[in-house]
């Protein structure tokens, strides 16, 4: 877990753009837009040249979430990439290079302090998912990357409830 808020620091601190999205391309990475159907994206690095493709026909807010979630597979598995890493389903906890991909993405794409910023009036996850015009599950891994910092976030999905 500490390589991997290690690793979303030093690229902010590095690559750091107005959004994601410049943020990855300020990396070296080329983000494509491409009509792919059931496919949200995928990464892949092929020659040395290091390629995010995301899904044109997603939102704005997950657009924003793959191209975190494949910049999370840039830095963290690129060794892995030869043939692309592709998938149409996200928030796998199972999975060990989907969870740190997604660990990555909540990190890079929600600052500790806008965290807290947000929390102040919000007493369950989903409130605080809409405020942050995130999905559920990128506040899921942030609060598990806080409890990680130090934090004493309590969460239960099944009611949506958490406290500090």
């Amino acid at each position: 877990m500490q390589y991997i808020i290690k690793t979303a620091e030093r690229i902010l601190l590095k690559y750091g753009g107005r959004n994601i999205i410049e943020t990855a391309e300020n990396s070296g990475a080329k983000v494509w837009f491409r009509e792919l159907g059931g496919l949200k994206g995928f990464y892949i690095c092929e020659k040395g040249k290091r390629y995010i493709v995301i899904n044109e026909e997603l939102d704005e807010i997950m657009t924003n979430v793959v191209c975190a979630h494949e910049l999370g597979h840039d830095m963290l598995h690129r060794e892995m990439s030869e043939g692309g890493i592709r998938e149409s389903t996200l928030f796998l906890k199972n999975n060990s290079t989907e969870r740190e991909a997604n660990l990555f993405a909540a990190e890079v794409l929600i600052p500790d302090s806008v965290f807290f910023e947000a929390l102040e009036g919000v007493d369950n996850a989903r409130t605080l998912a809409s405020e942050l015009r995130l999905p559920l599950e990128i506040i899921e891994y942030k609060l598990e990357i806080l409890n990680f910092k130090g934090h004493k976030f309590k969460y239960d999905r099944n009611d949506n409830g958490f406290l500090r």
